[in-house]
């Protein structure tokens, strides 16, 4: 036998029952609102670099509450500890950002080059993506004799040591020099007889390897930098300066211009939206990057991270 547990009482005014536990759970609700309302008040707008602000109202609305929030604020501090001078904290913000956002980058860059997670993922460290390499070079006749891999890891340490290169002109200088290193073992055109597949994975496994690598700036005016090179190099590329070609050597349209990114463009949205406020403000001079700020930033990217994660999880689900 069951037992209906709500609780009900006849009203003769109303000439009705009314439900005691549905009441009491309707005005728990309300004081539960309340709460959260006064929170978000006494949150209030959180600041952000170039003089912005996000309101604590717009966050709770995108899914973070304030409990949430202050959790992910006290995860930010933790990446700054003492540290008060504006290099510092730049430094330690940019470090914690790019950490954060790697490898949701490489995911969606691997994706975008039809590459395995798992080799994209090993391409970013030094060891990982010189295994790669020669991986790809002992299985192409031309190239497998023991000096092609001195030589090539010697052209690997002066296209990432040459300066204000993009990624892609630093793969550049690899790509020539396994070309001549099969033209040298193999004779004219032996470059061209090289798997083409291959070589166009292990190119754009290299050209992450080096996207990562200069990712690793330590000031939003290095950052700037670097947002400079690639502006520049995709400029010339759509006035027709470059007409890069692929290793056929026939010219694809726009072959160049889509390789024309920096790792940060495969970034969450949000999160490029914070490296150019952090940007904005350094040109401004209007005001220092100060502590405070710089920790809701980072606060920030991590529930974006997080907010991803939970999304990617309720995909997995509805897919099961």
């Amino acid at each position: 036998m069951s037992y209906d547990t709500d609780m009900s009482i006849w009203v003769g005014d109303l000439d009705g029952y009314i439900n005691i536990d549905a009441i009491s759970r309707a005005n728990e609700l309300e004081a539960e609102q309340d709460a959260l309302e006064a929170d978000l008040d006494n949150l209030g707008d959180i600041t952000l670099f170039s003089n912005q602000a996000i309101s604590s109202r717009r966050l709770h609305s995108r899914g973070v509450n304030p409990e949430q929030w202050r959790w992910m604020l006290h995860r930010a501090e933790k990446s700054f500890g003492q540290m008060d001078t504006q290099e510092d904290i730049e430094r330690a913000f940019l470090k914690a950002t790019m950490s954060l956002s790697r490898r949701y980058a490489v995911a969606r860059y691997a994706g975008f080059e039809g590459l395995s997670f798992s080799s994209a993922v090993t391409a970013i460290f030094p060891h990982g993506i010189r295994a790669l390499l020669f991986s790809y070079m002992a299985g192409e006749q031309s190239l497998s004799d023991p000096s092609c891999r001195k030589e090539i890891q010697g052209t690997l340490h002066l296209a990432a040591s040459t300066p204000n290169l993009t990624a892609y002109d630093q793969t550049g200088i690899v790509r020539r020099k396994l070309h001549k290193l099969a033209v040298d073992a193999a004779g004219k055109d032996a470059h061209l007889k090289l798997d083409r597949e291959k070589m166009r994975s292990t190119l754009s496994l290299l050209r992450l390897y080096f996207a990562n690598r200069e990712c690793q700036v330590s000031s939003a005016s290095e950052l700037e930098k670097m947002y400079s090179r690639y502006e520049s190099a995709r400029a010339a590329e759509k006035q027709g300066f470059d007409t890069s070609q692929r290793l056929t050597g026939k010219r694809i349209e726009n072959w160049r211009l889509r390789s024309l990114q920096p790792l940060t463009f495969f970034f969450p949205f949000s999160v490029r939206n914070s490296l150019k406020r952090l940007i904005d403000q350094e040109a401004s001079s209007a005001c220092s990057i100060d502590h405070e700020t710089s920790v809701n930033e980072l606060a920030l990217t991590y529930c974006e991270i997080e907010l991803m994660r939970e999304r990617a999880k309720k995909r997995d689900k509805r897919s099961e």
